[in-house]
């Protein structure tokens, strides 16, 4: 039986009369790497801060390893959440912030974090004030890293990080991961960059949860076919169908299954074109009702 690292029961937060999150049962399991994915405004952050304890619910209940976070003092120095602009003081050096963060978290591994630092060319000695984005998010993911708790919620960690950087930051992520075996929720707008090092991916829109599947199972979620207005109107029918979309240069359809399926199947004995769809077109699909509609008035006479 899989150990549950955080359970989430029917959280709801509203602030005044926006509301953020609406309803989110889920049981994240331990010992995975899971992609926290939605739009901006989805409720990300609100639902990571919760788990973390530094963000009130407005109902529902939290519990991380089987213990609320807020009042369990073993349990929320096991818990770190980091994202690429901390609140942190200015005048403050990176090395200052290494002994914070040693004196917080009691598996704190000091020398790695250090060693990481290096990697990126981030001196000890640069205060805060005078990184650029990028650094500030490097010096922020290699703390929370190296604190090597049981369950580490990185918040759109890489902000500002230039490509081969990034690159080389999951390469750290998934190797430190393997070492040290514990349960990361990562939420980034890069999902096509992180889904190779992800196991798991849990999909949230407008504060609801639409689901949370092994990135195996995403990947045979559904698939596309193409073909002319008419082929797809007629192989569609009774179909269960995601989206139909007609295009000037010809029409395709979303529909539920992997490409070796069934349905699949149907669809190239008609002649249609049949295609994988990927984990970050699935979360398009899956929340997007009405592609393309929102442009049409630019160019209406």
């Amino acid at each position: 039986m899989e150990e549950i690292a955080i359970q989430i029961d029917a959280v709801r937060k509203k602030y005044h009369k926006n509301t953020a999150l609406d309803g989110i049962t889920v049981q994240i399991h331990e010992n995975r790497m899971i992609g926290l994915i939605g739009a901006n405004g989805s409720g990300k952050t609100t639902l990571l801060k919760i788990c973390a304890g530094l963000e009130e619910k407005t109902s529902g209940n939290v519990l991380v390893y089987g213990a609320d976070v807020t009042k369990d003092i073993a349990v929320c120095e096991e818990v770190i959440y980091s994202m690429h602009d901390l609140p942190v003081g200015r005048q403050y050096k990176i090395g200052e912030i290494l002994k914070f963060y040693d004196i917080s978290y009691p598996h704190f591994d000091k020398v790695f974090c250090k060693r990481v630092l290096e990697l990126f060319g981030i001196s000890l000695k640069k205060s805060c004030r005078m990184l650029s984005q990028g650094q500030k998010s490097l010096v922020h993911f290699s703390c929370a890293l190296a604190t090597r708790c049981k369950v580490t919620l990185l918040d759109e960690s890489f902000i500002g990080i230039d490509i081969e950087k990034r690159k080389k930051v999951y390469e750290i992520l998934l190797r430190d991961f393997m070492e040290h075996p514990r349960t990361i929720v990562l939420s980034s707008h890069n999902l096509s960059e992180i889904e190779g090092i992800l196991s798991e991916m849990l999909l949230i829109h407008e504060g609801k949860m639409v689901f949370y599947q092994e990135m195996d199972s995403v990947r045979e979620m559904l698939f596309r076919a193409d073909g002319n207005e008419e082929e797809i109107q007629r192989f569609t029918e009774g179909k269960e169908t995601i989206c139909v979309r007609s295009k000037e240069i010809g029409s395709y359809a979303v529909l539920k299954g992997s490409i070796t399926g069934t349905a699949a199947k149907e669809a190239k004995a008609c002649g249609l074109q049949v295609s994988a769809v990927s984990p970050e077109d699935v979360s398009i699909y899956l929340t997007t009702t009405e592609e393309g509609k929102e442009l049409e008035h630019l160019w209406e006479n």
